[in-house]
């Protein structure tokens, strides 16, 4: 569905500059592999080989496209997730960012209709980028989305195995992703008439805290409570697919309270960064905690 095709003859086929890539199509279609090197790609810090593989006991298993598509659309969840780990290693990405994205040329949106709505379903969201189309889980869906694909101890082993190459870069980000702990999402927000805002803090040290709602009625119901509660500096707008009500710096320094609620996660953020040994992230909510005025003791 991704790297791979099948050859005018019916071969299973793939084209790739991957050595692991290359591996991986042979433990997929164990026996005889035809294999031509049709390249050579010279830069200025590596060579790769340019591999053309056919699985030639595999002639005529396979039919078009579409079909393929549309069976695995009905795969169970547990056959899901092997599948979505190799559509993410061929058209996909991981960064290191914390986020795992499936690239899609819009030729293919519509042969992919019962695959888009499986990813969906574990909580992609479309980014529509004029010539592609990018579905992408971030944060601690990606780092969820990674455990399960991973789960199984073949698979893990394996992936373990290759990203040991040395073109093997998305692998490492994957093995990243899986021992990432997930804290609380509650950890870092406050609670504000009755309602949790995320306490997000920039690169140069301003606070704001943040709840996102996919409808624009559930959005809108949260600023009306919190206007209704004081809270008259609270704003709304749209941020991609989701609606955003958030309040700025100088309106959390209006309402002591709320200063002091900021602070205290504030700080246990700056113990996380510290223990974590993130000195870049403890300078930045140093800075914040400064311009927020909390108390000294705090900051120190």
């Amino acid at each position: 569905m991704t790297d791979g095709a099948i050859h005018e003859e019916g071969y299973p086929e793939m084209n790739t500059n991957r050595l692991w890539q290359a591996i991986v199509f042979t433990l997929i279609f164990p026996g005889r592999t035809y294999m031509n090197i049709n390249g050579i790609n010279i830069n200025n810090d590596d060579i790769s080989i340019k591999w053309n593989l056919k699985a030639m006991d595999y002639k005529d298993k396979f039919e078009d496209k579409t079909i393929i598509a549309e069976e695995a659309s009905k795969l169970s969840n547990e056959e899901f997730l092997p599948f979505i780990l190799f559509l993410i290693l061929g058209d996909g990405y991981v960064t290191n960012k914390n986020a795992i994205g499936l690239t899609l040329g819009n030729s293919k949106h519509e042969l992919w209709s019962g695959i888009i709505k499986r990813l969906e379903n574990l909580r992609f969201r479309m980014y529509d980028e004029k010539h592609k189309i990018v579905y992408m889980v971030m944060s601690s869906k990606a780092i969820e989305l990674a455990k399960k694909m991973l789960s199984d101890p073949t698979i893990k082993a394996l992936i373990e195995n290759l990203s040991k190459l040395p073109d093997a870069d998305k692998l490492r980000r994957l093995i990243r992703l899986i021992n990432i702990t997930i804290k609380p999402r509650d950890r870092s927000s406050v609670e504000i008439a009755g309602i949790k805002m995320s306490v997000f803090v920039n690169d140069d040290g301003f606070v704001e805290l943040k709840v996102g709602r996919k409808e624009y009625e559930e959005a809108r119901t949260i600023l009306e409570r919190l206007k209704g509660a004081g809270y008259e500096e609270v704003e709304l707008s749209k941020w991609i697919d989701r609606y955003v009500v958030y309040m700025g710096m100088n309106a959390i320094r209006k309402y002591p309270e709320l200063v002091a609620k900021v602070c205290e996660i504030l700080k246990r953020m700056l113990e996380e960064a510290i223990n974590e040994g993130n000195e870049r992230r403890a300078k930045k909510i140093t800075k914040a905690m400064t311009n927020l005025n909390c108390p000294p003791a705090q900051i120190c």
